[in-house]
């Protein structure tokens, strides 16, 4: 079986603070540069001969360029809710097909990463 595999790895700038049951400094208002990387592995391509659109990936990465996450989401901005929420976004403007893979991964810092992957 011969399979497309697009990658892509773009960042955004912002702030968030964690609501936690338990003391830490990230209840404090703090900002990250994130880095996502997008890796989606399709057998088939769209009409435009492309998985998806680079532009289209990064249109709703920059969505959350220079924002308190806070402000903008209903959720704990936890890596692990981002990566989810980056996720269902980028599944909802993709055509793939049913044995496509879509993993993204959120790094909030060099050393420390969350992947969520279909």
């Amino acid at each position: 079986m011969n399979m497309y595999r697009l990658k892509l790895s773009h960042h955004f700038d912002a702030a968030h603070r964690l609501e936690l049951s338990y003391k830490s400094k990230c209840q404090n208002l703090h900002g990250h540069r994130w880095v996502v990387n997008v890796e989606i592995t399709a057998e088939t391509l769209n009409k435009e001969g492309m998985i998806i659109d680079f532009s289209e990936i990064k249109k709703i990465i920059d969505e959350l360029d220079h924002k308190n996450l806070n402000d903008i989401l209903t959720f704990n901005p936890t890596a692990e809710n981002i990566v989810i929420y980056l996720h269902e976004k980028i599944e909802a403007v993709g055509n793939f097909d049913i044995d496509s893979i879509l993993k993204v991964e959120v790094f909030e810092s060099p050393n420390a990463s969350i992947s969520y992957e279909n």
